[in-house]
């Protein structure tokens, strides 16, 4: 308890730095595979703390980029970021997308490699600009139009870079590795992947990564023992038809659109499994050209849940059978391209054990929740299931906070103080398990 007390009130006096940091990154979003601004940012407050920096291709393998955005996108964003401030050289190994920092701080003392790793990316949403907004009145607002930290990124990379800073002062108690993954496209579902790939953490015997807000609503409340983290599974879907005239010659053409629509309400109807829960969503749809022109191409983007994996396994798979059941009964080309996936990540108990210890003696928390679900998917689980598949033990911790309008919404805000209660979490953790 004493050594606690001690590190809370070390992390209180960087709290205020940490809160204008949220700010500064939530003004400046960008989302999946363009986070230069964050990517610079964070790099160059870990270079002043002295931390051995990895970024760009060291950190990204390409192989495993999916959804990558646009040549001409990327150097839009790119100019955004120095535009907002971001020093160039930070920022020119993550050219084309390979964004993201991994920063390493080793001890002077035999010990475990611990990981903690903090999403960066934004959301694609325009953000309320009303005055009952905290950003807008406060003057933090997005400045980057059509994207908004409206999931809590900024939050998490905020408690990332004050855990840096404690222990960047605080080197004597390091023992082994410390390793600090900013990691881009938690939204898309790829960018886990991409660094588990460059092997981030092929090294890493102890990983922890963690949320703001989800189902703890109130501040204070902190939960060890996350379940219901579910497998997912995301789709890219093409039907490709005829065109024909819609009034001259409707029999010569091949109707993508209404094979897409009888195929997005045939996926709604697939029946749930007994098991657990299951879930389906068709998120977008663009086809057609004109007025009288029988639609020759209809897109849309799919996901699936499960409880587990074997039930988002069975999600896939009926999926599947009723695309190219529609594509057989209309006569359509089908293509369907994986999006992106997630595996169901459970807890390791030994983490569990040793987080629910912790929590107990910390002062910031109000509340200990036994066991709380997260009930939404998460990348995090490709890095959680590498390191525990060779040996090592992972955790995924969620820390509490009001979140205005909810998460994904244009009203979303966290309660700042959260910071500050996530960075005691990670340090105080820290402590425990290098003694």
């Amino acid at each position: 308890m004493e050594t606690y007390l001690k590190q809370d009130e070390i992390i209180e006096n960087y709290y205020k730095d940490a809160v204008e940091w949220r700010r500064q990154l939530h003004k400046c979003p960008q989302a999946a595979w363009l986070e230069y601004f964050a990517t610079g940012f964070i790099a160059e407050k870990l270079s002043e703390w002295d931390y051995t920096l990895f970024l760009g291709k060291d950190i990204i393998d390409p192989a495993k980029q999916i959804m990558l955005p646009g040549v001409d996108k990327h150097e839009q964003e790119y100019q955004q970021a120095l535009k907002f401030g971001i020093k160039e050289k930070y920022i020119l190994a993550a050219k084309g997308g390979f964004t993201g920092v991994v920063a390493v701080l080793k001890g002077g003392l035999p010990g475990p490699t611990v990981g903690f790793r903090f999403d960066i990316d934004s959301n694609e949403v325009c953000e309320a600009g009303d005055y009952e907004h905290r950003p807008a009145r406060e003057g933090f607002v997005s400045e980057n139009p059509g994207y908004a930290h409206m999931c809590g990124h900024d939050a998490h990379a905020a408690i990332g870079l004050l855990v840096a800073r404690y222990f960047s002062e605080n080197r004597e108690i390091v023992k082994g590795t410390i390793k600090f993954i900013f990691q881009p496209n938690e939204e898309n579902l790829s960018g886990a992947a991409a660094m588990v790939a460059a092997g981030v953490v092929d090294d890493v015997e102890y990983l922890v990564g963690g949320h703001v807000g989800t189902s703890l609503k109130q501040l204070g409340e902190i939960a060890v023992n996350v379940n219901n983290i579910y497998p997912i599974s995301r789709f890219e879907v093409a039907y490709r038809g005829r065109a024909a005239h819609a009034a001259i010659q409707p029999n010569a053409g091949k109707n993508a659109l209404l094979g897409a629509c009888v195929a997005v309400t045939s996926l709604y109807a697939i029946a749930r499994h007994g098991d657990g829960a299951s879930q389906i969503n068709v998120g977008t749809m663009t086809a057609g050209t004109d007025w009288n022109v029988i639609p020759d191409r209809a897109a849309f983007r799919l996901e699936t849940r499960g409880e587990t994996d074997s039930i988002n396994a069975y999600m896939v798979a009926r999926a599947k059978e009723i695309l190219a059941g529609v594509a057989a009964m209309y006569d359509l080309e089908l293509d369907i391209v994986p999006a992106a996936a997630a595996f169901g990540g459970v807890n390791s108990p030994e983490l569990v054990a040793l987080g629910s210890k912790v929590v107990r003696s910390l002062p910031s928390v109000k509340r200990v929740i036994p066991e709380a679900g997260l009930n939404g998917s998460e990348d995090f689980t490709v890095m959680m299931r590498h390191v525990q598949n060779q040996g090592g033990q992972a955790m995924f911790v969620l820390y509490g906070t009001p979140t205005g309008g909810g998460h994904h919404n244009a009203a979303f805000d966290v309660d700042e103080r959260v910071i500050a209660n996530g960075a005691k979490f990670l340090a105080a953790f820290y402590s425990e398990v290098a003694k």
